[in-house]
């Protein structure tokens, strides 16, 4: 459901689609398919650049496609960067799209998001409320291997962080990885899910970690600017960081050996 205002963006994006829909190869299924704006994401009109639509459909209607989408029929994906067009459009079966929404891949993680917040354009079966009910439906012990996986990531950048004081260019690497980590797991911990990298410390600032976080995020960006100052305050308080994201990861997995010791844990042989 779209809430707050509605940019020009989004009214282009509501354009683009209706008129995508009265081509030839769509207009012959328009009950089988499934139109949703997922860029600009409802809430966040005014972080928005660019314009991306998924279109579903079923692989039996698929089957009755030009040859350029018979790639549908087979559970594949299209992806259509066309000239004069505003946008990206990403064509997929329903059946792809849930079961992306039930990976834990980075793009598993972030489609759940992008469903959460997306616009339908058509949609005569209600697909959008069955892609919602799957992004709601993690596998079992699927937000503890996203969040180990995360954790481990951002436990091992922020041992890069030291050079930050004396060596920005070489710490940015490490500096984004610790931004980002921190973010991912910021909004994983709260939704089960992340936006994607555009809009991940927007979403973050409004949850717990975000919170308790801020002023140590806004110095590791003036760092890597190049505030001497704030480079420092950021090595000074890095543990400190880490143990306030450790205290609400371990909340729910303090047994766990990974979140005890993520230094070991990551030098394990896999099993």
């Amino acid at each position: 459901m779209v809430t707050g205002p509605t940019s020009a963006l989004r009214e282009q994006a509501r354009e683009w689609g209706r008129a995508l829909l009265d081509a030839p190869q769509w207009a012959d299924v328009p009950d089988r398919v499934t139109l949703l704006i997922v860029s600009p994401a409802a809430g966040y009109d005014d972080s928005a650049r660019t314009i991306t639509l998924w279109l579903t459909i079923d692989v039996p209607a698929a089957r009755s496609l030009p040859n350029e989408y018979s790639a549908l029929a087979r559970d594949e994906v299209v992806i259509e960067r066309r000239p004069n067009t505003p946008g990206v459009l990403i064509a997929m079966s329903d059946a792809s799209l849930h079961r992306l929404l039930q990976g834990t891949t980075r793009a598993s993680v972030e489609a759940r998001w992008r469903v959460r917040h997306a616009e339908a354009v058509a949609d005569r079966l209600h697909r959008l409320d069955e892609f919602n009910v799957r992004a709601n439906m993690l596998p079992e012990d699927a937000l503890e291997r996203i969040v180990r996986a995360l954790w481990l990531d951002l436990y091992a950048a922020a041992a890069s962080l030291d050079a930050i004081e004396a060596h920005v260019r070489a710490a940015l690497p490490a500096a984004g990885e610790v931004a980002a980590g921190i973010a991912r797991l910021a909004v994983a911990l709260e939704e089960g899910a992340y936006p994607p990298a555009e809009l991940l410390m927007r979403a973050a600032r409004e949850t717990r970690i975000g919170k308790r976080l801020s002023v140590w995020l806004d110095d590791l960006g003036a760092a890597v600017a190049g505030d001497s100052a704030a480079a420092r305050r950021v090595v000074a308080s890095r543990e400190q960081a880490l143990a306030e994201v450790r205290d609400v990861v371990g909340e729910r997995w303090r047994s766990r050996p990974w979140w005890r010791d993520p230094e070991a844990y990551a030098l394990r042989a896999p099993r």
